[in-house]
Protein backbone atom coordinates (compact mmCIF):
# COMPACT_ATOMS: atom_id res chain seq x y z
CA UNK A 1 0.00 0.00 0.00
CA UNK A 2 0.90 3.56 -0.38
CA UNK A 3 0.82 5.48 2.98
CA UNK A 4 1.02 8.30 1.36
CA UNK A 5 -2.10 8.06 -0.62
CA UNK A 6 -4.97 10.64 0.32
CA UNK A 7 -8.06 11.01 -0.50
CA UNK A 8 -9.14 14.70 -0.89
CA UNK A 9 -12.71 14.09 -0.05
CA UNK A 10 -12.19 12.18 3.27
CA UNK A 11 -9.25 13.14 5.34
CA UNK A 12 -7.46 10.88 7.44
CA UNK A 13 -5.81 12.00 10.37
CA UNK A 14 -2.38 11.74 10.74
CA UNK A 15 -0.63 9.02 13.23
CA UNK A 16 0.65 10.24 16.12
CA UNK A 17 2.93 8.69 18.99
CA UNK A 18 0.49 8.79 21.33
CA UNK A 19 -1.76 6.79 19.29
CA UNK A 20 -2.41 2.97 20.58
CA UNK A 21 -3.60 0.21 18.56
CA UNK A 22 -3.27 -2.45 20.59
CA UNK A 23 -6.52 -1.18 22.99
CA UNK A 24 -8.75 -3.36 20.46
CA UNK A 25 -7.92 -6.61 22.24
CA UNK A 26 -9.46 -5.54 25.50
CA UNK A 27 -12.75 -4.56 23.58
CA UNK A 28 -15.24 -7.12 24.75
CA UNK A 29 -18.00 -6.51 21.81
CA UNK A 30 -15.43 -7.36 18.74
CA UNK A 31 -16.68 -10.10 16.88
CA UNK A 32 -13.94 -13.01 15.38
CA UNK A 33 -15.29 -11.62 11.31
CA UNK A 34 -14.39 -8.18 12.47
CA UNK A 35 -11.23 -9.30 14.05
CA UNK A 36 -10.10 -10.96 10.74
CA UNK A 37 -10.32 -7.85 8.91
CA UNK A 38 -7.98 -5.72 11.56
CA UNK A 39 -5.04 -3.91 9.31
CA UNK A 40 -1.64 -4.75 10.86
CA UNK A 41 0.03 -1.60 12.74
CA UNK A 42 1.53 0.86 10.48
CA UNK A 43 4.94 0.88 9.70
CA UNK A 44 7.59 3.54 9.66
CA UNK A 45 10.57 4.47 6.85
CA UNK A 46 12.55 1.97 9.22
CA UNK A 47 10.77 -1.45 8.92
CA UNK A 48 9.90 -1.32 5.16
CA UNK A 49 11.79 -4.36 3.34
CA UNK A 50 14.29 -3.29 0.93
CA UNK A 51 14.39 -3.91 -3.07
CA UNK A 52 16.76 -7.00 -2.66
CA UNK A 53 14.65 -8.51 0.32
CA UNK A 54 11.56 -8.87 -2.18
CA UNK A 55 13.01 -9.94 -5.11
CA UNK A 56 14.89 -12.38 -3.05
CA UNK A 57 11.07 -14.36 -1.99
CA UNK A 58 9.79 -16.01 -4.26
CA UNK A 59 5.97 -14.88 -4.22
CA UNK A 60 3.29 -13.51 -1.88
CA UNK A 61 2.79 -16.09 0.86
CA UNK A 62 -1.13 -16.31 1.79
CA UNK A 63 -2.35 -18.60 4.20
CA UNK A 64 -5.85 -19.63 4.05
CA UNK A 65 -6.07 -21.24 7.35
CA UNK A 66 -6.56 -18.17 9.64
CA UNK A 67 -6.88 -18.68 13.10
CA UNK A 68 -9.84 -17.15 14.96
CA UNK A 69 -8.97 -14.74 18.19
CA UNK A 70 -10.91 -15.52 21.17
CA UNK A 71 -12.00 -12.16 23.04
CA UNK A 72 -9.81 -12.61 25.74
CA UNK A 73 -6.88 -12.75 23.36
CA UNK A 74 -4.63 -10.74 20.60
CA UNK A 75 -6.49 -10.85 17.55
CA UNK A 76 -5.17 -12.70 14.51
CA UNK A 77 -4.02 -10.30 11.75
CA UNK A 78 -4.36 -10.91 8.20
CA UNK A 79 -0.13 -10.72 6.76
CA UNK A 80 -0.17 -8.62 3.63
CA UNK A 81 3.19 -8.45 1.65
CA UNK A 82 3.90 -4.85 -0.05
CA UNK A 83 4.65 -5.36 -3.63
CA UNK A 84 7.34 -2.91 -4.89
CA UNK A 85 6.93 -2.70 -8.26
CA UNK A 86 10.55 -4.21 -9.39
CA UNK A 87 10.41 -7.22 -12.06
CA UNK A 88 12.98 -9.79 -12.03
CA UNK A 89 14.40 -10.01 -15.49
CA UNK A 90 15.55 -13.63 -17.20
CA UNK A 91 19.44 -13.03 -17.90
CA UNK A 92 20.06 -14.61 -21.43
CA UNK A 93 21.57 -17.85 -21.07
CA UNK A 94 23.87 -17.90 -24.42
CA UNK A 95 25.09 -15.03 -26.09
CA UNK A 96 23.40 -13.71 -29.87
CA UNK A 97 26.16 -15.08 -32.19
CA UNK A 98 28.04 -12.11 -34.44
CA UNK A 99 27.27 -11.54 -37.74
CA UNK A 100 29.70 -12.56 -40.13
CA UNK A 101 31.61 -9.89 -42.42
CA UNK A 102 30.37 -9.58 -46.00
CA UNK A 103 33.49 -11.32 -48.61
CA UNK A 104 33.99 -9.70 -51.83
CA UNK A 105 36.00 -11.96 -54.99
CA UNK A 106 37.01 -9.93 -57.75
CA UNK A 107 36.33 -11.75 -61.02
CA UNK A 108 37.99 -10.15 -64.26
CA UNK A 109 36.05 -10.05 -67.56
CA UNK A 110 36.97 -13.11 -69.85
CA UNK A 111 38.57 -11.29 -72.90
CA UNK A 112 36.30 -11.73 -75.84
CA UNK A 113 37.07 -13.34 -79.19
CA UNK A 114 37.70 -10.70 -82.17
CA UNK A 115 35.65 -11.04 -84.92
CA UNK A 116 35.14 -10.05 -88.43
CA UNK A 117 32.14 -7.87 -89.15
CA UNK A 118 31.94 -9.52 -92.69
CA UNK A 119 31.64 -13.27 -91.12
CA UNK A 120 28.13 -14.35 -92.52
CA UNK A 121 26.13 -17.20 -90.79
CA UNK A 122 25.22 -16.95 -87.07
CA UNK A 123 26.72 -15.66 -84.44
CA UNK A 124 28.34 -16.60 -81.59
CA UNK A 125 25.86 -15.30 -78.54
CA UNK A 126 22.33 -16.65 -79.69
CA UNK A 127 20.13 -13.50 -80.17
CA UNK A 128 23.10 -11.09 -81.26
CA UNK A 129 22.12 -9.05 -84.33
CA UNK A 130 24.85 -9.04 -86.75
CA UNK A 131 25.42 -4.73 -88.35
CA UNK A 132 25.71 -4.48 -91.49
CA UNK A 133 28.08 -2.43 -93.01
CA UNK A 134 27.38 1.33 -94.51
CA UNK A 135 28.54 0.55 -98.19
CA UNK A 136 26.06 -2.30 -97.86
CA UNK A 137 23.17 0.42 -96.92
CA UNK A 138 24.45 2.37 -99.63
CA UNK A 139 23.73 -0.19 -102.16
CA UNK A 140 20.30 -1.10 -101.02
CA UNK A 141 19.02 2.33 -101.07
CA UNK A 142 20.33 3.26 -104.73
CA UNK A 143 18.78 -0.32 -105.97
CA UNK A 144 15.91 1.15 -104.93
CA UNK A 145 15.85 4.23 -106.50
CA UNK A 146 16.65 2.70 -109.62
CA UNK A 147 13.40 0.88 -109.30
CA UNK A 148 11.35 3.57 -108.24
CA UNK A 149 13.25 5.44 -111.82
CA UNK A 150 12.24 2.26 -113.91
CA UNK A 151 9.15 2.22 -113.05
CA UNK A 152 8.69 6.02 -113.91
CA UNK A 153 10.14 4.96 -117.46
CA UNK A 154 7.74 2.57 -117.76
CA UNK A 155 5.05 4.67 -117.24
CA UNK A 156 4.00 5.96 -120.42
CA UNK A 157 4.59 2.58 -121.97
CA UNK A 158 1.60 1.18 -119.56
CA UNK A 159 -0.48 4.25 -120.39
CA UNK A 160 -0.17 4.31 -123.76
CA UNK A 161 -3.42 2.35 -125.12
CA UNK A 162 -5.30 4.90 -122.81
CA UNK A 163 -3.18 7.66 -124.37
CA UNK A 164 -5.20 9.90 -127.53
CA UNK A 165 -3.60 8.28 -130.39
CA UNK A 166 -1.44 10.08 -133.25
CA UNK A 167 -1.79 9.30 -136.61
CA UNK A 168 0.44 10.26 -139.75
CA UNK A 169 -2.03 13.80 -139.61
CA UNK A 170 -0.55 14.96 -136.27
CA UNK A 171 -3.30 17.44 -135.34
CA UNK A 172 -5.74 15.27 -135.06
CA UNK A 173 -4.69 14.11 -131.35
CA UNK A 174 -4.74 18.00 -130.83
CA UNK A 175 -8.43 18.87 -131.61
CA UNK A 176 -9.27 15.90 -129.58
CA UNK A 177 -7.84 17.25 -126.74
CA UNK A 178 -8.99 20.47 -127.24
CA UNK A 179 -12.15 19.27 -127.60
CA UNK A 180 -12.46 17.91 -124.20
CA UNK A 181 -10.61 21.12 -122.91
CA UNK A 182 -13.68 22.56 -124.21
CA UNK A 183 -16.00 20.56 -122.76
CA UNK A 184 -15.16 20.98 -119.45
CA UNK A 185 -14.73 24.89 -119.85
CA UNK A 186 -17.94 25.14 -121.14
CA UNK A 187 -19.40 22.74 -118.07
CA UNK A 188 -17.71 24.68 -115.60
CA UNK A 189 -19.22 27.61 -116.84
CA UNK A 190 -22.55 26.17 -116.40
CA UNK A 191 -22.31 25.22 -113.18
CA UNK A 192 -23.27 28.50 -111.42
CA UNK A 193 -25.84 29.73 -113.96
CA UNK A 194 -29.01 27.78 -112.13
CA UNK A 195 -30.47 31.09 -111.33
CA UNK A 196 -30.53 32.39 -115.01
CA UNK A 197 -32.10 29.02 -116.72
CA UNK A 198 -34.69 29.12 -113.55
CA UNK A 199 -35.40 32.87 -114.84
CA UNK A 200 -35.65 31.82 -118.72
CA UNK A 201 -37.86 28.87 -117.88
CA UNK A 202 -40.34 30.91 -115.74
CA UNK A 203 -40.38 33.50 -118.73
CA UNK A 204 -40.77 29.98 -120.80
CA UNK A 205 -43.64 28.61 -119.07
CA UNK A 206 -45.80 31.89 -118.67
CA UNK A 207 -45.61 32.98 -122.15
CA UNK A 208 -49.00 33.27 -124.21
CA UNK A 209 -47.66 33.28 -127.70
CA UNK A 210 -44.46 31.39 -129.44
CA UNK A 211 -43.43 34.51 -130.51
CA UNK A 212 -42.61 35.33 -126.90
CA UNK A 213 -40.35 32.64 -126.16
CA UNK A 214 -37.85 32.60 -129.94
CA UNK A 215 -35.45 34.86 -128.24
CA UNK A 216 -35.36 32.65 -125.12
CA UNK A 217 -34.94 29.49 -127.20
CA UNK A 218 -31.75 27.67 -129.10
CA UNK A 219 -32.09 28.31 -132.84
CA UNK A 220 -35.48 29.06 -132.30
CA UNK A 221 -35.25 31.61 -135.62
CA UNK A 222 -34.41 28.18 -137.43
CA UNK A 223 -37.75 25.95 -136.57
CA UNK A 224 -39.80 29.18 -135.89
CA UNK A 225 -42.44 27.40 -137.69
CA UNK A 226 -42.65 24.29 -136.06
CA UNK A 227 -42.72 26.09 -132.79
CA UNK A 228 -45.58 28.24 -133.72
CA UNK A 229 -47.73 24.75 -135.14
CA UNK A 230 -46.66 22.58 -132.30
CA UNK A 231 -46.06 24.41 -129.36
CA UNK A 232 -48.93 25.12 -126.63
CA UNK A 233 -49.24 27.58 -123.84
CA UNK A 234 -48.52 25.64 -120.55
CA UNK A 235 -51.24 28.29 -118.94
CA UNK A 236 -49.56 29.32 -115.78
CA UNK A 237 -50.28 32.45 -113.89
CA UNK A 238 -47.34 35.17 -114.37
CA UNK A 239 -46.10 34.88 -110.75
CA UNK A 240 -45.39 31.15 -111.10
CA UNK A 241 -41.47 30.60 -110.89
CA UNK A 242 -39.72 27.59 -110.16
CA UNK A 243 -39.32 26.05 -106.81
CA UNK A 244 -35.96 27.49 -105.03
CA UNK A 245 -35.16 23.32 -104.09
CA UNK A 246 -35.31 22.29 -108.12
CA UNK A 247 -32.32 20.66 -109.36
CA UNK A 248 -30.00 22.08 -111.38
CA UNK A 249 -27.40 19.25 -113.27
CA UNK A 250 -24.92 19.71 -115.64
CA UNK A 251 -23.83 17.23 -118.08
CA UNK A 252 -22.49 16.12 -120.83
CA UNK A 253 -24.81 15.21 -123.78
CA UNK A 254 -24.59 14.73 -127.59
CA UNK A 255 -20.87 15.64 -127.02
CA UNK A 256 -21.95 19.17 -125.41
CA UNK A 257 -22.22 20.45 -122.34
CA UNK A 258 -26.06 21.24 -120.86
CA UNK A 259 -27.65 21.84 -118.11
CA UNK A 260 -30.85 19.95 -116.98
CA UNK A 261 -33.25 22.13 -114.50
CA UNK A 262 -35.80 19.52 -112.46
CA UNK A 263 -38.68 20.30 -110.69
CA UNK A 264 -42.49 20.30 -110.49
CA UNK A 265 -45.27 22.68 -111.85
CA UNK A 266 -48.34 23.99 -109.38
CA UNK A 267 -49.91 21.02 -110.17
CA UNK A 268 -47.25 18.40 -108.93
CA UNK A 269 -46.40 17.43 -112.83
CA UNK A 270 -42.60 16.86 -112.96
CA UNK A 271 -40.54 19.11 -115.55
CA UNK A 272 -37.26 18.72 -117.15
CA UNK A 273 -36.09 21.57 -118.72
CA UNK A 274 -32.68 21.75 -121.03
CA UNK A 275 -29.86 24.28 -121.56
CA UNK A 276 -27.16 25.03 -123.39
CA UNK A 277 -24.24 27.91 -123.98
CA UNK A 278 -24.55 29.52 -127.21
CA UNK A 279 -21.52 32.06 -126.72
CA UNK A 280 -21.68 33.36 -123.31
CA UNK A 281 -25.60 32.98 -123.15
CA UNK A 282 -27.82 30.82 -121.85
CA UNK A 283 -30.60 29.44 -124.37
CA UNK A 284 -32.72 26.58 -123.78
CA UNK A 285 -33.55 23.78 -125.52
CA UNK A 286 -36.48 23.45 -126.69
CA UNK A 287 -37.03 20.66 -128.51
CA UNK A 288 -35.24 18.35 -125.41
CA UNK A 289 -37.49 20.21 -122.63
CA UNK A 290 -40.93 19.25 -124.83
CA UNK A 291 -39.73 15.89 -126.15
CA UNK A 292 -40.60 17.39 -129.46
CA UNK A 293 -41.35 14.48 -132.19
CA UNK A 294 -42.51 15.04 -135.96
CA UNK A 295 -45.37 12.44 -134.54
CA UNK A 296 -47.02 11.52 -131.69
CA UNK A 297 -46.90 7.78 -130.00
CA UNK A 298 -50.42 7.82 -130.39
CA UNK A 299 -49.93 8.16 -134.34
CA UNK A 300 -47.64 5.70 -133.98
CA UNK A 301 -49.21 2.92 -131.88
CA UNK A 302 -51.75 3.16 -135.31
CA UNK A 303 -49.03 2.96 -137.47
CA UNK A 304 -49.47 6.24 -139.00
CA UNK A 305 -47.46 9.91 -138.44
CA UNK A 306 -44.30 11.37 -139.73
CA UNK A 307 -41.35 8.78 -137.72
CA UNK A 308 -38.38 11.71 -138.94
CA UNK A 309 -37.62 12.43 -135.38
CA UNK A 310 -39.13 10.57 -132.56
CA UNK A 311 -38.00 10.93 -128.83
CA UNK A 312 -38.72 8.57 -126.15
CA UNK A 313 -37.17 6.66 -123.42
CA UNK A 314 -35.86 2.36 -125.41
CA UNK A 315 -35.19 -0.58 -123.65
CA UNK A 316 -34.08 -4.06 -124.68
CA UNK A 317 -36.73 -6.58 -125.22
CA UNK A 318 -37.34 -10.43 -126.83
CA UNK A 319 -40.40 -9.73 -128.84
CA UNK A 320 -40.30 -11.68 -131.61
CA UNK A 321 -42.45 -13.04 -134.52
CA UNK A 322 -42.11 -14.45 -138.12
CA UNK A 323 -41.80 -11.16 -139.35
CA UNK A 324 -39.48 -10.48 -136.71
CA UNK A 325 -37.06 -13.29 -136.41
CA UNK A 326 -34.39 -13.19 -133.67
CA UNK A 327 -32.26 -14.47 -135.93
CA UNK A 328 -32.01 -11.09 -138.07
CA UNK A 329 -33.36 -8.50 -135.82
CA UNK A 330 -32.91 -7.37 -132.29
CA UNK A 331 -35.89 -6.07 -130.70
CA UNK A 332 -36.56 -2.79 -128.56
CA UNK A 333 -39.71 -1.15 -127.10
CA UNK A 334 -39.80 2.51 -127.48
CA UNK A 335 -41.49 4.14 -124.56
CA UNK A 336 -43.36 8.10 -125.13
CA UNK A 337 -41.81 10.73 -122.94
CA UNK A 338 -44.66 11.03 -120.64
CA UNK A 339 -44.97 6.73 -119.92
CA UNK A 340 -48.11 5.99 -121.23
CA UNK A 341 -47.73 4.58 -124.33
CA UNK A 342 -45.66 2.05 -126.11
CA UNK A 343 -44.40 0.94 -129.38
CA UNK A 344 -41.97 -1.84 -130.54
CA UNK A 345 -38.43 -1.30 -132.58
CA UNK A 346 -36.54 -3.52 -134.11
CA UNK A 347 -32.90 -2.60 -135.43
CA UNK A 348 -31.26 -5.44 -137.99
CA UNK A 349 -28.53 -7.29 -136.30
CA UNK A 350 -26.02 -6.71 -139.06
CA UNK A 351 -26.35 -2.75 -139.15
CA UNK A 352 -23.75 -0.25 -137.16
CA UNK A 353 -27.31 1.10 -135.32
CA UNK A 354 -27.91 -2.26 -133.66
CA UNK A 355 -24.63 -1.81 -132.01
CA UNK A 356 -24.49 1.64 -131.13
CA UNK A 357 -28.00 1.36 -129.37
CA UNK A 358 -27.01 -1.88 -127.86
CA UNK A 359 -23.81 -1.00 -126.02
CA UNK A 360 -26.13 1.14 -123.92
CA UNK A 361 -27.78 -2.34 -122.36
CA UNK A 362 -24.10 -4.41 -121.80
CA UNK A 363 -22.01 -4.90 -119.11
CA UNK A 364 -19.40 -2.40 -118.74
CA UNK A 365 -15.97 -4.16 -118.16
CA UNK A 366 -15.44 -1.79 -114.70
CA UNK A 367 -19.02 -1.31 -113.48
CA UNK A 368 -20.93 -4.96 -113.79
CA UNK A 369 -24.23 -2.77 -114.14
CA UNK A 370 -26.63 -3.20 -117.86
CA UNK A 371 -28.75 -0.11 -118.11
CA UNK A 372 -32.46 -0.78 -117.94
CA UNK A 373 -33.53 2.59 -120.20
CA UNK A 374 -32.11 5.30 -122.15
CA UNK A 375 -33.32 8.52 -123.48
CA UNK A 376 -32.85 8.62 -127.75
CA UNK A 377 -33.82 10.24 -130.54
CA UNK A 378 -34.46 8.11 -133.53
CA UNK A 379 -35.67 8.17 -137.25
CA UNK A 380 -37.89 5.55 -137.53
CA UNK A 381 -39.35 3.61 -140.62
CA UNK A 382 -41.95 1.42 -141.46
CA UNK A 383 -41.63 -2.49 -141.47
CA UNK A 384 -42.94 -5.40 -143.80
CA UNK A 385 -46.48 -5.35 -144.76
CA UNK A 386 -47.03 -8.46 -142.22
CA UNK A 387 -46.09 -6.31 -139.54
CA UNK A 388 -48.33 -4.74 -136.47
CA UNK A 389 -48.71 -1.28 -136.86
CA UNK A 390 -46.96 -0.44 -133.57
CA UNK A 391 -43.77 -2.05 -135.09
CA UNK A 392 -41.39 -0.07 -136.51
CA UNK A 393 -38.25 -0.59 -138.17
CA UNK A 394 -35.38 1.70 -136.70
CA UNK A 395 -33.69 3.49 -140.03
CA UNK A 396 -31.11 5.60 -137.68
CA UNK A 397 -30.29 6.80 -134.42
CA UNK A 398 -30.20 10.50 -134.66
CA UNK A 399 -28.16 11.15 -131.11
CA UNK A 400 -28.46 9.51 -127.62
CA UNK A 401 -30.83 11.36 -125.35
CA UNK A 402 -33.23 14.24 -126.65
CA UNK A 403 -30.60 16.92 -126.82
CA UNK A 404 -29.61 18.08 -130.60
CA UNK A 405 -25.91 18.15 -131.13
Amino acid sequence: MNPRFSDPNNHVPEASPADEWGDLKTTPCVSPVEAVSILPPRRTAATRPTAAAVGAQTGLPIDSHLTLADASEVPVRLEVQEITGDVIRLEQMEPAPRKAPRQFTFHERPVQEHRDVKTRGESAVLGFAMRHPTLWILGAGVGVVAIVIAALMLLPSINAPNAPRVDSEGPLSRVIIDEKIDSVEAMNQLLTKQPEAMQIFRGYSTATYADDILPLIRDGGAFQETMRKNWKPLALPKQWAPATDSTWTVLELGGQACGLLEGSFPDQSKFAAYFTNKGDRLMLDWKATAAFGTATFGQLEKGRGDPGEIRGVISSSDFYSTTWPEADYQSFRLIAPDGEIAIWCYARRDEPTNAVISQHFRKGEIIDEVKSSQKITLRLERGPAESMPNQWLIGEMLHIDWVSP
